[in-house]
Formats: structure tokens, sequence, C-alpha cells
């Protein structure tokens, strides 16, 4: 009886997480899960909206959504919701907003009524906006644009031209040696991946786990009987 019980609760967690409240006479898992491939190919890209020099050293970017289709849309942490439009390119460009350089900018992915899973949450999107470096137009750095306050986007404050120019000197005479950029581990890139991809990761885990503790306890209870025989 215990036994019945015990599978029986694994059977409801398993669909209430597989499906994520959807339900189940509508949106097939098999759907479900084919939605959240397409999704995970949604990727959200910046560019820079425009470069012209200004006297505060603020920029901004446009965001943009590719390979967005019908099946979805998108919805920022404003609330604003993003919906595909037939005139879309080929390649899914959906234009998005204009935000300011070293923003946070975060969308979630939802299925739209073109599914069978209409309004359910997919995944979250995330894109952190650089920081424009306007010296790097500089003619000081034509030949080393490796230096950090001659790369194109710069996740730092250069206090002055006075400051850029010693900088640059100090780096072209060898008296400034930039860090080298380490690769990510294997292991690190598999956490990474993991990480991104958690609305699938978290119901796999949670049922692989009570397969296993399903397991362990009917091994237990094995024993148990196989020591009474004795």
């Amino acid at each position: 009886m215990k036994k019945n019980i015990l599978w029986k609760v694994v059977a409801i967690l398993i669909c209430f997480f597989i499906v994520d409240n959807v339900q189940a006479e509508t949106c097939s898992t098999k759907e479900l899960n084919n939605l959240k491939q397409l999704a995970s190919n949604i990727k959200i890209n910046y560019e820079l909206y425009d470069d012209t020099y200004n006297e505060n050293h603020t920029y901004y970017f446009n965001i943009f959504a590719t390979n967005f289709g019908k099946e979805f849309y998108l919805v920022d942490l404003d609330g604003q919701d993003f919906r595909y439009m037939e005139t879309l390119e080929k390649d899914g460009i959906r234009n998005l907003r204009i935000v300011k350089e070293g923003t946070d900018y975060s969308l979630v992915v939802y299925t739209s009524n073109e599914t069978s899973c209409p309004n359910t949450k997919i995944v979250t999107k995330k894109v952190i906006i650089p920081y424009y470096n306007d010296y790097s137009k500089r003619e000081e750095c034509q030949g080393i644009e490796e230096f950090s306050l001659c790369q194109k986007y710069y996740d730092g404050y250069i206090e002055s031209e006075e400051y850029f120019k010693e900088q640059v000197n100090k780096y072209k005479n060898g008296d400034i040696e930039e860090p080298k950029e380490e690769k990510q581990s294997i292991v690190g890139q598999i956490i990474t991946l993991l990480s991104n991809n958690l609305v699938i990761v978290i119901p796999i885990a949670i049922v692989l786990t009570l397969i296993i503790v399903v397991v362990i306890m009917r091994i237990i209870k094995s024993r148990k009987r196989t020591k009474i025989r004795i």
C-alpha cells in the first residue's frame, strides 16, 4: 500500500514540474519540450545606437531579438511585451528597446496563442549592455586596439583626456601589461550551460532525485526482507 502511494506522489510531482502549470489536455509534454527547444534559439543582442561624441560620454544601445517566431512573445521587467510581426525579416529580427549603456536587461519568453500551450513561461533571457568607449576612435589607439582603453567597449571610467593619453603612452612603452583573459574550463562551461537552462534542468534534477530515492528505499526494504527470511 505504501509503495503505491509513493509511486503516485512521484507521478504527480513529475507531471507538475514537466507540464509547468499547463493543462495536460491541451498541451502535450512533447509540444512543450519542442517549444523550449525553439525558445533556446532566441538570442537577445545589442548594437550601438549612435556613436556621435557627446560631452557627457553617455551612449545608448538598440536591443533586438533574433530567431523570434510567432510561437512566442517577450515581456521585459517593465511589463512591456513584444509580439511577433509578419513584417519581420527572415531571421526573425525584432527591435525591442533603446536603453542606456551599462544596463542589465531581462526578457521573459512566453508561448503565444499560436501554440497549444499559450501564455506559458519558458525561459528568462538576460543581456548586459556594455559601456561604449569613444576614445577607441582616437588616433592614439591605432595599432594598439587590444589595449583596454582603446577597445570599443570598456567597463571602466576614463577620467580625462590627459589620463587617457598618459595610460596609452605607458602601454606603448611597456609600463602597463594587460591581464590575459583566462579561458573558461570545461567544468565552467558545463555550469554556465546548466545555469542558462534552469527551466529544463530543475525538473529533470527533481525527477532523477525522486527516482534515486525510490530505488534506495526499495533496496533497503529488500534487504530487510532478506534478513527476516534468514
